[in-house]
């Protein structure tokens, strides 16, 4: 992450999202069971939010070696 020009901040940042993703995937698993977890996972409004954040700050560093 360094490489793409992420600061401490943006690190804790990154840790914010895990622990979100951490969090959702207990409760989606308590709901669902390990046998439904990836159905409890499908169009999952949370997720579906995390994603679109993710996205929004990953899209702030440039990936290197790809010139776009």
């Amino acid at each position: 992450m360094t490489s793409r020009g992420c600061l401490e901040a943006d690190f804790e940042k990154i840790a914010d999202f895990l622990l979100k993703a951490s969090h959702i995937t207990t409760v989606v698993q308590r709901e669902h069971g390990k046998k439904d977890f990836l159905k409890g996972l499908h169009n999952n409004k949370e997720i579906v939010e995390l994603r679109n954040r993710v996205e929004i700050f990953a899209s702030q560093f440039a990936m290197p070696g790809f010139d776009v």
